[in-house]
């Protein structure tokens, strides 16, 4: 089983719609394929497959299956509309144990639906991972927040498969036109990392919440040269931060 973790800096850049649309995308190239929302706090897996009940069977988590994939995601479990009021080691123990203790069955891949930034269940799970896949938007304000998770899969030497720009235009239903949201841009291909897609802005995705053409085959490829970046020697100041925060 692979696991394919899937983050971004940013909230709101799309990734819950990405990891499902790559999910089903490859169990329709008949893949066995298992998706598992690790955003405790903000858990939207269910939404887009359904909120269906979970099973425990001699303490491992059935997960339900929907159109061939199967699921799990904490808004499973907690009652609709609660806020998730847990503290960090709480979010990283609950999220090791929904990664470690569901009956995933046999499975090709896993995809991860991360929280985005950097927080406690993604520093639970991503040494995990055996490849990231970050998803952006063309704006400056994603950039600097894509850069730390670059840098946290950097840290954690987890290959990472590319980027998958999200947003980058609009095209007119009407007219046919096509519009650039974001005026400044980025990309890390100094860095070796690739740009895997570009998604346009589309009605249709926002309404069924899914990628119908998600270019899973580009994923696929990517998947056989993925960029493992060399860690840094750790400075001074990073020691420094280290040792005020008690871990020495």
């Amino acid at each position: 089983m692979r696991k394919i973790g899937v983050l971004s800096g940013k909230g709101g850049v799309g990734k819950t719609t990405v990891a499902c649309s790559l999910a089903l995308s490859l169990v329709k190239r008949g893949y066995r394929v298992g998706i598992l929302d690790s955003d405790l706090t903000g858990a939207n897996i269910h939404d887009i497959l359904g909120r269906r009940e979970l099973q425990v069977m001699n303490d491992r988590f059935i997960p339900p299956s929907a159109k061939g994939l199967r699921y799990i995601s904490l808004g499973m479990i907690a009652s609709e509309g609660d806020p998730v009021l847990w503290k960090g080691k709480d979010l990283e123990s609950a999220a090791k144990q929904l990664l470690e203790r569901t009956d995933w069955g046999d499975l090709d891949y896993l995809v991860v639906d991360f929280p985005p930034g950097s927080g406690s269940e993604t520093q639970a799970l991503l040494p995990a991972m055996d490849y990231a896949l970050i998803v952006t938007v063309p704006s400056v304000l994603a950039e600097s927040n894509v850069k730390r998770i670059i840098e946290m899969c950097r840290e954690t030497q987890t290959p990472i498969l590319g980027l998958i720009k999200n947003m980058t235009r609009f095209k007119c239903p009407s007219c046919g036109e096509e519009y650039e949201i974001f005026t400044e841009d980025h990309s890390f291909e100094n860095l070796g990392i690739p740009t895997i897609a570009e998604i346009p802005l589309n009605p249709e995705i926002a309404k069924n919440k899914l990628i119908n053409d998600f270019p899973v085959e580009k994923v696929l490829e990517a998947m056989k040269n993925p960029i493992l970046l060399k860690k840094k020697k750790k400075t001074l100041k990073k020691l420094l931060l280290k040792f005020l925060l008690g871990r020495w």
